[in-house]
């Protein structure tokens, strides 16, 4: 499935996501009052007007600036100043975030294995993906990577502090390269290299993308 027709597709409502988020919105960690928060942003437009959502919510303004704050700390919106037409800073919000988490949880219906992997790369990043970040590993998914060897080259790049797909991409490549399927062949890989370095006082940590030939 293609996200980011899916998110399209949510954006122009013709899936009822309210509905879908009603049922799922646990999942996302969010209590009932972001919901109803969440709810209203997918139906206006991206400036905030914290006076006026307070009073359709017949909520107290402070509770709307506190609920939009705990939304952002978990990932799910963004907020930005933008200058308008007329020079004035204005506050946009943008909740690219949450359908792409949406996405996430329509599509994991479909493939568990899939959800689990978008899960570990977010945990490992300590952050939610982009939806660019969701079509790269989807497509490794799609092609001649198997799960197990991605999340092994997960590992490598955040032991290395390279938290981003480009050097992940690249490990793989340099993987497949050298005809590496599995991640026994991985270790038998790296194995050998520490192997050949044992006659050193100490032996470097084993980069991929760094190796003498």
């Amino acid at each position: 499935m293609n996200i980011e027709k899916l998110i399209e597709a949510m954006k122009m409502k013709s899936i009822h996501i309210p509905l879908y988020l009603v049922r799922n919105y646990k999942a996302l960690k969010i209590n009932e009052k972001e919901l109803l928060i969440i709810s209203v942003l997918m139906e206006s437009s991206d400036v905030i007007d914290y006076a006026k959502m307070a009073e359709y919510l017949n909520i107290p303004e402070q509770d709307v600036l506190l609920s939009l704050n705990n939304i952002q700390e978990k990932g799910l919106l963004e907020i930005k100043l933008v200058k308008n037409d007329d020079g004035v800073m204005e506050e946009h919000v943008s909740i690219d975030n949450l359908y792409n988490k949406l996405a996430l949880n329509l599509i994991g219906e479909e493939s568990t294995v899939e959800t689990n992997i978008y899960e570990k790369f977010e945990h490992e990043f300590g952050r939610t993906l982009s939806s660019m970040e969701y079509e790269i590993i989807s497509g490794w998914l799609e092609s001649r990577y198997n799960e197990e060897v991605i999340i092994e080259a997960l590992r490598e790049a955040v032991y290395n502090g390279a938290s981003n797909l480009r050097y992940i991409d690249r490990i793989l490549y340099e993987w497949n390269k050298k005809g590496i399927k599995s991640v026994t062949e991985v270790r038998k890989e790296k194995e050998k290299f520490n192997k050949s370095k044992r006659e050193k006082i100490e032996i470097p940590d084993y980069n991929w993308l760094e190796e003498h030939e």
